[in-house]
């Protein structure tokens, strides 16, 4: 399968961009894109990291958690 944008469940079709969220400075940005479009993640060589948050309930005692690449926050 190639990597296009057409072919990727990240491709938002009405928006018609990328909903991989680009993080600037703390301001949300997702790139443009056509359906044609080669993946520009691929194409920019920019790292896609995933950061999960998610619900933990031990005996009705909720905790929301976090994780992330240990890179994440270094400099």
């Amino acid at each position: 399968m190639e990597k296009k944008c057409k072919n990727c469940l990240l491709f938002d079709k009405e928006k018609k961009s990328c909903k991989i969220a680009i993080l600037i400075a703390g301001e949300k940005f997702n790139l443009p894109v056509d359906a044609n479009d080669n993946c520009h993640m691929d194409e920019l060589q920019i790292p896609v990291e995933q950061i999960r948050w998610f619900e933990e309930d031990k005996d009705n005692n909720k905790t929301i958690k976090i994780e992330y690449p240990e890179q994440l926050f270094k400099e």
